[in-house]
């Protein structure tokens, strides 16, 4: 990766204190650590998170936010745990000293900047020739130490009085304890509750989403940012009971009813019983919440975009994993969208009956027509106009079915396919 643009003020700080042996009170133009990292228009604003605790490491725009309640100058009176990626390196650790000196954002491109100046290795030691992992760009880390609003502009940790926890995960575990009892397994027929859901986010790989999209239960304990007209998104806390003292499963920007923006409908409120469905990220390392825009309220106090029957008015379906449609209760009211490879198909079938199969399992299609409340008997003309064939990738939508005791794909009509 190339290395980020850093900007003209923190790099100018960076070199001053490289260099200054005491500090002189000389005016600052900054009242405030945010008051030069103030977004762009186009920029993505990264929401504070965390409480600066082992347990809940700040983000970095959380560590600004309360580095503005320190007078300028002043250390906290407490160490404090921060996690970010690593966007640039002024000093790597070396054996000389043991210590070295980095900045830190919410991203890798650079949003918010807090800087780990001279600051001690993994397990609170000066690094030495034992040690075989070294700071770079990209590095996802948790640092922890006493730090300072210096001069009341340059946000970063007190020299010597801080270390790195983590770096992609190896070092000190900052893991939270669960604080619940798990439930469910993740699919639309048994939810996973906040507590199975964070416990499961935590075997993913830092950084990384789920390879599926997961469903999870909960009543909003607590709401970030309710459902607006302007990004069309909203994030949120859920938990068993909607108690905010429970654990709880962070819903980051997650879309409305019907996997779409939010133009209008019911707003969200505490203790509402939501289902969310989607794919899940383990943001950091140390944050378990659905990835941005990749997730969506499947219902809202049960009732789903159409109104409690899941048919939505414009004839839209729900999307879902092969897995997961298996697992979903027969209706023939619910519509889903399945997505996968025709296996078993056979020539001049006029209905339409084969296997479907993606990354999640199989399903049996008991026919396929051109188009909601088509004519019957017309599969071969699909298969002549859009090139259906054995291992096609193809898109239909459905209802949840099964015939002497086999799970079925009923009613289904096409929507597309990949050759």
């Amino acid at each position: 990766m190339n290395m980020k643009k850093i900007n003209n003020i923190l790099m100018a700080a960076a070199i001053v204190l490289g260099t200054l042996t005491s500090c002189q009170d000389v005016p600052m133009p900054y009242n405030n650590p945010l008051d030069y990292q103030k977004p762009k228009p186009d920029e993505v604003v990264i929401e504070p998170t965390g409480n600066g605790t082992k347990e809940s490491p700040y983000n970095v725009a959380g560590v600004l936010q309360y580095l503005n309640t320190l007078e300028a100058d002043a250390e906290s009176d407490r160490d404090i745990y921060i996690t970010g990626v690593v966007t640039s390196v002024t000093e790597a650790f070396s054996t000389q000293y043991g210590n070295a000196t980095f900045v830190i954002s919410d991203t890798d491109e650079g949003t918010n900047k807090f800087t780990f100046y001279r600051g001690l290795y993994l397990g609170n030691k000066k690094y030495s020739n034992e040690n075989d992992v070294n700071i770079q760009e990209e590095d996802v880390v948790v640092i922890c130490g006493k730090i300072v609003n210096y001069r009341g502009s340059t946000p970063e940790t007190v020299q010597n009085k801080a270390y790195v926890v983590s770096i992609n995960g190896k070092g000190e575990s900052v893991a939270p304890k669960p604080t619940g009892t798990p439930t469910g397994n993740g699919t639309l027929a048994d939810p996973y509750n906040a507590t199975a859901a964070n416990a499961y986010i935590a075997t993913l790989t830092s950084g990384a989403e789920s390879d599926k999209d997961i469903y999870i239960k909960g009543k909003v304990s607590s709401i970030k940012e309710a459902f607006t007209t302007q990004y069309g998104n909203a994030s949120f806390y859920l938990s068993d009971n909607g108690d905010d003292k429970e654990e709880q499963f962070y819903v980051f920007r997650t879309l409305y009813l019907g996997n779409k923006k939010y133009t209008e409908g019911d707003q969200i409120k505490a203790g509402d019983e939501i289902i969310v469905c989607g794919k899940v990220v383990n943001y950091m390392g140390n944050t378990p919440e659905t990835a941005a825009n990749k997730s969506y309220v499947y219902s809202l106090n049960g009732k789903t975009e159409g109104g409690g029957s899941g048919e939505t008015p414009s004839g839209d379906a729900t999307p879902i994993s092969i897995a997961d449609f298996n697992a979903a209760p027969e209706s023939n009211d619910v519509w889903y969208q399945l997505t996968g490879k025709v296996k078993n198909l056979k020539d001049n079938d006029l209905y339409g009956n084969f296997d479907l199969e993606d990354e999640t399992g199989s399903v049996y299609v008991y026919g396929v027509l051109s188009e909601k409340g088509g004519e019957k008997k017309k599969f071969q003309e699909l298969v002549a106009a859009k090139g259906i064939k054995e291992g096609s990738t193809i898109t239909i939508i459905g209802n949840r079915g099964s015939y002497n005791g086999k799970i079925e794909v009923m009613n289904a009509y096409f929507v597309s396919v990949t050759n």
